[in-house]
């Protein structure tokens, strides 16, 4: 089968496909612009003398940079460097994300513009390199009630200050990496696959022609030692083809992938002198009634919110913040998790792909007002974050789901139109995964049936719920009885309650409410860190203190009662015979609840293997005691130490 595809905004390619990707990073020039004089400057011209500006190490966040903390406006970055073109060759200069509006310019020839602050772009930028070369990027973390994220227009529910300010700090600069990428003329701007437990992979290569003459080319694709057969396209100058190919590898050579058995293959798809090499993973995610399957198998699991915010990094998110957060997650078993308000790093997908997270990915629209969810201009502009965030995230098995938004006025004409119609808009992309939002109305008693709210155009129900909550859970199941649902956000501040004991217990009760729930899929915590804002409610020291653990990562005792909680079984001594004692370990059947598999318990620090446990099942065992106490750890497929215990 071959479609045609007319390009308006070319695809990107996903970071780490390519052997000739030539990194922009490190030392840039940078200088603040407070009275936007750059252009008028003509800071953009080649020979503008960036030297004396500030040296700056990309990526960069200026609002975390001593020199400018929390500025917003325009700045300005500069990059001198040397670049050729070979043959055929066409070089594309990527962003992998600025925020949040960027203009720029190459020896002294603007590109482009872009919004969007968490999304990658490019540019071919084949005809303009030299020798030498002068880069220029203008960028602008400014907010109004036309940018997403952003202020609201008037609404008599919200206050004046409120309607100011989102909830996390507009983090300025070039904050993900920056590259030039080398690619044939005729190459593949981007792929999708869909891999399934069957062994059936199904592939679309998008093709792009970027040379002057048409093209015929040849495309072939191999997994493992498996070969699909070749295709060949005839691919206009300047135009694009998209190429759909199909292949089935045998079941008994196939290990699918889950969160504890997370296996990744790679496909090698070659076109013309171009080849790349994007990782899937052989994977089923479905519903049936008001069960999450995954696998042919039901799931229920703990997750989180992780707000993108670490001291002296801001939005950055380097690796050894990434690993030592994602790592501390996995092993509090919040393992689904809708885990932030807009597109994360593509490093922190490939991480959860590589070590097992259920991602639901949400592009943005916190908040607005029917007014801006009724406007074209708002519509298209979350249309272009959302389709940039599909089209580079689409290949990640961890991604299960996308939410259009979250706590917008649901119950509106407005906003049941939203869901509808970008509900619609993210089939026309990808109709292999999970659509949802996250509603803060539904135990509003005033709801009375499931027209009277967005939840009935997706496919799960997500609510964020701090209060009440088994009667609104019970409230949302009779709105929506046959949809699974979604606990988006639940949690308690720090200094809501006199102790960490009594955030505890607030936990403790939850999660029982949640036990009582048989069509609930998954809970998130709200947050898994502590987080900078300007919103009203912050603390003076500009954190709003939700977090399991710290700013800097130290865990709080809710981290600790919440890795128990979130476990997938419970362990009770039987039976302490002075030197022996017996222990059962039962896989829980309420919440969380899923197939055990591969998991390890230590006691006293010798290892027992445990049997494949399906919800509901138990196995007991003997364990010689060194003394009166047993400290017992349970350990995932992975190494993850999710849970231990001092059992006496």
């Amino acid at each position: 089968m071959r479609l045609i595809c007319l390009l308006i905004c070319m695809p990107f390619l996903l970071f780490g496909q390519r052997k000739n990707d030539h990194s922009l990073n490190s030392e840039w020039r940078f200088a603040a612009d407070p009275v936007k004089v750059g252009e008028q400057e003509h800071w953009q011209d080649t020979a503008f003398a960036s030297g004396s500006f500030d040296k700056v190490k990309v990526p960069h966040c200026f609002s975390t940079d001593p020199r400018c903390f929390f500025y917003t406006g325009t700045a300005w970055y500069f990059k001198q460097f040397t670049g050729s073109v070979s043959g055929d060759e066409h070089v594309f200069l990527r962003f992998d994300a600025i925020f949040y509006q960027s203009k720029v310019w190459l020896n002294g020839v603007l590109l482009g513009t872009h919004e969007g602050g968490y999304t990658p772009f490019e540019f071919d930028v084949t005809t303009l390199l030299k020798t030498r070369n002068t880069l220029a990027v203008q960028v602008d973390n400014s907010w109004d009630t036309t940018t997403i994220p952003g202020a609201k227009t008037y609404a008599p529910y919200s206050s004046a200050a409120q309607r100011q300010v989102f909830p996390w700090i507009n983090y300025g600069g070039i904050t993900r990496p920056v590259h030039l990428i080398s690619k044939p003329a005729v190459h593949i701007s981007n792929t999708k696959i869909t891999a399934t437990p069957d062994g059936a992979v199904h592939i679309k290569a998008f093709v792009r022609n970027s040379g002057k003459t048409p093209a015929n080319v040849k495309l072939n694709v191999n997994v493992l030692k498996y070969k699909f057969s070749s295709y060949e396209v005839k691919v206009a100058a300047g135009a694009s083809e998209t190429v759909e190919l199909s292949g089935t590898l045998p079941a008994a050579e196939i290990n699918l992938w889950s969160p504890d058995a997370p296996n990744l293959y790679t496909a090698i798809i070659s076109c013309g002198k171009d080849t790349v090499q994007p990782r899937f993973g052989f994977r089923k995610v479905e519903l049936r009634g008001t069960k999450l399957l995954l696998n042919g198998e039901p799931i229920k699991m703990g997750g989180c919110n992780r707000p993108l915010d670490y001291p002296g990094y801001g939005s950055m998110d380097p690796q050894e913040v990434l690993a030592k957060d994602l790592t501390m997650i996995k092993s509090a078993g919040m393992e689904l998790s809708r885990i932030s308000h807009y597109p994360v790093s593509e490093a922190l997908l490939e991480w959860a792909d590589e070590h097992g997270l259920l991602i639901i990915e949400e592009a943005g629209n916190w908040q607005m007002t029917g007014k801006q969810m009724n406007d074209t201009s708002m519509r298209r502009k979350y249309q272009s974050q959302l389709r940039e965030m599909m089209e580079r995230d689409w290949n990640h098995p961890c991604v299960i789901a996308y939410s259009v938004g979250n706590e917008f006025q649901s119950q509106s004409e407005e906003g049941k139109s939203w869901v509808r119609d970008m509900s619609a808009y993210v089939k026309t992309l990808d109709n292999t995964r999970l659509i949802t939002f996250a509603s803060m109305l539904l135990g509003h008693e005033e709801l009375t049936k499931a027209e009277d709210e967005a939840s009935q155009y997706v496919d799960f129900v997500s609510a964020n719920i701090y209060s009440n909550h088994l009667k609104v859970l019970q409230h949302i199941h009779q709105l929506y009885p046959d949809k699974p649902v979604y606990v988006s956000e639940f949690g308690i501040r720090t200094d809501a309650v006199k102790s960490e004991e009594e955030r505890i217990a607030h936990l403790q009760k939850a999660m029982e409410d949640f036990r009582k729930c048989d069509y609930l899929i998954g809970a998130s915590v709200w947050t898994f860190n502590d987080y900078f804002s300007r919103f009203p409610g912050t603390n003076p020291n500009g954190y709003r203190p939700w977090g399991l653990v710290e700013p800097d990562r130290t865990p709080r005792g809710m981290y600790l009662a919440w890795q128990e909680e979130f476990a997938p079984a419970t362990i009770e001594l039987i039976k302490n015979n002075g030197d022996h004692a017996n222990i059962r370990i039962t896989a829980r059947k309420d919440f969380p609840a899923y197939t055990m598999k591969g998991y390890r318990l230590t006691c006293n620090g010798t290892s027992y293997t445990l049997n494949t446990l399906h919800p509901g099942e138990s196995m007991l065992i003997d364990i010689p005691l060194a003394g009166a106490t047993a400290d017992i750890t349970l350990i995932k497929p992975g190494g993850y130490t999710i849970m231990q215990k001092t059992l006496k």
